[in-house]
């Protein structure tokens, strides 16, 4: 026969004194950053707004918090706390979907329950049972359940706890209002919401007016956001590294990561590219050749179309790029070498502006948008260079425009003056987070932004070659005895007397004038040079 633990219900229930009462009693493990569960500890911000949360007499709570802060987790940690402290409690938990309201909160609380000692002697003992969605304590007479965001599943429900997660990217406010609405005629009813901020379309943006208006003095809206990532570093709870922050925001896009670690709130859109970026990619010093660009060093030239329809309705224009990838120190720059609109989009001046690139630039590949662009792609089958035929997709595309991102902002992508459309189109892209996180890159208003897609899909041509600063096609060694073991071209670290007759350490020299005729600040010397920076793509042959 199941037996019940004797509870003193009481000490449990005053507030935040009770929950953290129930805390040190009962010692709830949760999932750790290191794997498996550990001891609940929160950070010195989650704990105060968690106070404040549940001694404010509030029938509405909103964690607003960046992602891994804790927000499902301080909902799920309140919802089992008054499971086990309070009676006939009914608890309805959603998400955005069905999975994904049992996948995360309701297999959260499931979770803390089995791996807590002191609940899970209850569970073990058929004092709480646990079924696929539903979780019961019949001695109390609680009952929490997952459900999908379905308001019409909804209605009819008396509640005295409903829980919603990542309303920011719920389509409407739906299934939200009829679960608030199911707390309204319960004493403690009880309405949790956790999130990160989202488009100021949605729903969650709402609650978030409401509480700055004060409109609602029974809704409290706790928003944890930083200034910048130094403050996120500085105040993370300690389960999130420096590292793992900075390598965030090294690998995203700077609106997604301010949404999503910064947790702060924004228009909904943003500009891609900001004024201080694009005046740094402006560079009126390189010219337009491939050897004064390169000095001899290795490089690779890729071209990106997008086309639109002749005559578009639109104002849509077909644009073909060229753009040449080099390596100065170890980063990978890219200079724009041409930037044409097709007149008319028609396949015989796309072919024309390909074949330049082709004989002018030695352009060897280039990307295609697969949009009306099945003729272009036929034809480059017949050409002396590799070609792809690029399947727009979301994810595709958010991986393009964050690598060309970051090559702008870091200083690595080089547009010549002469560009002033492709520049001035850049100054207009604005990107947007929708449902999902997922974002989507469009010309704010009715500006266009044909130049920027075909200069990212020129990028985007190139993003599997891989670099060496400077190449020799190949090491021939025909010297003398004691002196081949000791030629830097054979690993060693001197320049043999045979150096002035060898055709490879001739080609060697040659790099290395190339490589000094850039101007470098601080030259390293020929050994070095060689030693560091030359890469022997062809055989190498020795004397026997």
């Amino acid at each position: 026969m199941a037996v019940t633990p004797k509870i003193d219900l009481k000490l449990w229930q005053e507030g935040s004194k009770g929950f953290f009462r129930w805390l040190d009693d009962v010692k709830p493990m949760v999932p750790s950053s290191k794997g498996g569960f550990e001891r609940y500890v929160p950070g010195p911000l989650e704990r105060a707004e968690l106070v404040k949360a549940l001694d404010g007499d509030y029938r509405t709570v909103v964690f607003c918090w960046p992602r891994r802060h804790g927000k499902t987790l301080a909902a799920a940690l309140i919802i089992t706390w008054r499971m086990m402290s309070r009676r006939t409690q009914n608890v309805a938990m959603i998400a955005n979907s069905e999975r994904q309201s049992v996948d995360v909160a309701f297999k959260l609380v499931r979770d803390i329950l089995r791996e807590t000692p002191f609940m899970a002697a209850l569970v073990k003992a058929d004092t709480i049972t646990i079924a696929a969605d539903k979780i019961e304590y019949p001695a109390l007479g609680n009952v929490i359940q997952g459900f999908p965001s379905n308001p019409a599943a909804l209605f009819g429900k008396k509640l005295t706890i409903a829980q919603v997660s990542e309303l920011h990217a719920a389509a409407s406010d739906a299934a939200y209002q009829a679960l608030a609405s199911a707390t309204i005629d319960t004493d403690d009813g009880l309405v949790l919401v956790d999130s990160t901020v989202g488009s100021r379309s949605s729903p969650l943006y709402g609650l978030y007016s409401v509480a700055q208006e004060g409109a609602d003095p029974a809704l409290f809206y706790s928003h944890i956001q930083y200034a910048d990532l130094a403050d996120a570093i500085a105040r993370a709870p300690h389960w999130i590294t420096e590292k793992a922050l900075r390598s965030r925001a090294a690998q995203m896009l700077p609106g997604e990561f301010a949404q999503q670690h910064l947790n702060r709130w924004g228009d909904g859109t943003s500009a891609l590219f900001s004024p201080a970026v694009i005046e740094a990619c402006t560079d009126k010093d390189y010219r337009l050749d491939v050897a004064a660009i390169t000095a001899g060093a290795a490089h690779v030239v890729g071209a990106g179309l997008d086309r639109a329809y002749g005559f578009s309705l639109h104002g849509d224009a077909t644009v073909a790029t060229c753009v040449l990838k080099m390596l100065i120190g170890e980063d990978p720059h890219y200079f724009v070498l041409a930037s044409d609109k097709i007149a008319f989009s028609t396949a015989a001046g796309i072919r024309k502006a390909l074949t330049r690139y082709r004989t002018a630039h030695g352009m060897s590949r280039a990307a295609i948008e697969s949009y009306n662009a099945q003729d272009i792609a036929a034809w480059c089958g017949d050409q002396a260079f590799d070609h792809e035929l690029i399947s727009v997709t979301s994810e595709r595309k958010a991986n393009a425009f964050t690598a060309l991102h970051a090559a702008a902002a870091e200083g690595r992508l080089h547009i010549a003056p002469q560009y002033g459309a492709l520049l001035s189109e850049m100054e207009t892209l604005e990107y947007a987070l929708e449902a999902g996180n997922r974002p989507t890159f469009k010309a704010a208003g009715k500006h266009h932004d044909d130049h920027v897609y075909s200069l990212l899909w020129a990028v985007y041509a190139l993003r599997d070659v891989e670099l060496n600063p400077y190449e020799l096609p190949g090491v021939h060694c025909y010297g003398p005895g004691p002196a081949v073991p000791l030629c830097i071209l054979n690993s060693g670290e001197l320049v043999p007397p045979c150096a002035d007759t060898c055709r490879s350490m001739i080609a060697a020299r040659a790099l290395y004038r190339s490589y000094l005729g850039r101007g470098s600040l601080t030259p390293v010397g020929f050994e070095e040079f060689v030693a560091g920076k030359v890469v022997n793509v062809g055989a190498h042959t020795m004397p026997r």
